[in-house]
């Protein structure tokens, strides 16, 4: 039997993620992947902004920047009734989202209000991205990843889980004692199927659509620069698909389309209508698939956890099935290590599903929505969209700003992505003062209890997030001296909670961070602010810590 702190079932972008965040923590953990390589196929087509701040937290942005689109590439959404055109609007200027990353960066570096995130988001097709995640786990010692094997079974006792797994190939098996099992293991999870956990929600809500995963070098030549649009929704009298550039530096695309090939259809025949050409290219895969609505009804019991797709099935339309699976990982690891190292309560790990489970309701409401507006604008189809003149430009004109109007919730919910709260959370202290607006698509920037922490550069250039270390809390303390804040010191010593202090002076944080004190947790989340110390630090702690 193998004996391991954690052991991880299902070695995608999340369980992956977790690993490494886990490792980062001085945790040890063994992954164990039914397949024997990364994926082959694009899958998703971008890391949001919040996952990278996540990976950047980890040290993995600027190796996912590398194996993704070029930095100088464009973002942009598009619609139009073809690839070749005509094109009813681009999505270019009008928000962070479009710009190249590196333009993008220079934007946020200028900010000083915290209204956007440290990292802009990356274009990048899941195939590139778990090499990436994948060489990192290879080389960290920490981790024991063993590709071409499977869960089959698990027994929970009071001090851990004894699991069962085997090769796939020649059905080895091996027993595995971990104190905490947790599951990524994808739509079909044999964790969360064994813990007999449901999801809610409706099933097949939007039916079936089909998919096209083709390679040409050719398609980037139909586009300004050589440079695809990163979407581009395909819409006129008889066809209506979207065609998605993961990476305008290779040759791969992705075809989506409401329903599969008809009577008479080749894929050749879709392919040709949605480019408006002939071209070459290599059709790689297609086949239908069944979006999904839907989460996890519980994230897990004792000591046993979920994250990921086992937790959650979205709609690709905002982008959140994988990037909400990263903020799962990154919210359970460290719980994990703080009860893993001791300090951590029994409500700590409690808090995973009250804190995430209603986040990932949140996102697939959002997904909705998103997904009725793309159906809404692709609706509007009519016949004078290609005519020449004025009566054609005149429909392409109305039915561009329609899609800006509704389709532009999908790219520019920075309120989804960065401003998410934990409320309720019984490892929060509950904030006392009038809750900030917490919309879908503006961000709000607020230190208020449960908010992620916004985002400020200090005046020597130094991102406040690059000086939160993710093994401990940071307090945050304004223009105070050691005497101020030792009380506080003092409990989380005595609770045995991992804190540092950062002192700040400048004026434009101080006002952005709103409190003399905000207590930061080591996923970037304020869990405590005031402008005096509470009454009882100790409490506060074990609170935090989840001890009460």
């Amino acid at each position: 039997m193998i004996d391991v702190p954690v052991l991880i079932s299902g070695a995608g972008p999340v369980g992956l993620t977790l690993a490494l965040a886990l490792s980062r923590l001085g945790v040890r953990s063994v992954l164990l992947n039914d397949r024997k390589e990364t994926t082959r196929h694009p899958k998703l087509d971008v890391v949001n902004c919040r996952s990278m701040e996540i990976f950047r937290q980890l040290g993995l942005a600027e190796r996912i920047r590398a194996a993704g689109n070029p930095l100088t590439a464009n973002q942009y959404s598009a619609m139009a009734a073809s690839a070749s055109g005509p094109f009813y609007t681009v999505m270019a200027d009008r928000h962070l989202i479009y710009q190249p990353v590196q333009q993008a960066q220079a934007i946020i570096r200028a900010c000083r209000d915290g209204s956007l995130p440290l990292e802009s988001m990356q274009r990048i097709a899941q195939m590139h991205l778990e090499p990436v995640l994948m060489a990192e786990v290879e080389a960290d010692p920490n981790i024991e990843l063993r590709m071409g094997w499977r869960l089959y079974g698990f027994e929970q006792g009071s001090t851990g889980v004894v699991a069962m797994a085997h090769e796939v190939d020649n059905g080895e098996a091996q027993q595995f004692f971990a104190q905490y099992l947790i599951g990524c293991d994808g739509p079909n999870s044999r964790v969360r199927n064994f813990l007999n956990i449901d999801y809610d929600g409706t099933r097949d809500l939007v039916g079936e659509l089909f998919i096209i995963h083709l390679r040409s070098d050719e398609i980037a030549g139909l586009f300004p620069g050589n440079q695809p649009y990163w979407h581009t929704w395909l819409t006129r009298p008889g066809f209506a698909g979207l065609l998605v550039s993961p990476d305008a530096s290779r040759n791969d695309y992705v075809l989506h389309r409401p329903f599969a090939p008809r009577p008479g259809e080749s894929l050749e025949s879709v392919i040709d209508a949605a480019l408006g050409v002939k071209l070459n290219y290599q059709i790689v895969q297609s086949g239908p698939w069944r979006p999904q609505f839907l989460v996890a009804r519980s994230f897990g019991r004792q000591r046993v956890f979920i994250a990921g797709d086992a937790t959650h099935q979205f709609m690709p339309t905002g982008g959140l099935g994988m990037n909400t699976g990263v903020a799962e990982a990154h919210n359970l690891a460290w719980k994990l290590a703080a009860c893993l190292a001791g300090w951590g309560g029994p409500k700590l790990l409690e808090s995973y599903e009250a804190e995430r489970l209603p986040v990932a309701r949140r996102n697939r409401d959002h997904v909705k929505k998103c997904a009725a507006a793309t159906f809404e604008a692709q609706m509007h189809s009519t016949d004078a969209l290609l005519l020449d003149g004025p009566a054609g430009e005149s429909a392409r004109r109305a039915i561009g700003a329609e899609f800006e109007r509704k389709v532009s919730r999908l790219y520019e919910s920075l309120g989804i992505e960065i401003g998410y709260r934990y409320h309720g959370s019984p490892v929060i202290e509950a904030d006392h003062a009038s809750e900030p607006a917490y919309d879908e698509i503006r961000y709000t920037p607020t230190t208020w209890s449960g908010a992620r922490l916004p985002s400020a550069f200090r005046d020597d250039g130094t991102a406040v997030f690059d000086q939160l270390p993710m093994d401990r809390f940071t307090l945050l303390a304004f223009n105070a001296d050691a005497d101020d804040y030792a009380p506080l010191q003092a409990a989380a010593d005595e609770c045995r909670v991992p804190l540092a202090v950062l002192p700040l002076h400048e004026r434009h944080l101080a006002a952005l961070y709103e409190r003399r004190f905000v207590l930061v947790r080591p996923d970037q989340h304020v869990c405590w602010r005031g402008d005096s110390l509470p009454m009882d630090c100790h409490s506060l702690f074990n609170r935090l810590r989840g001890a009460r």
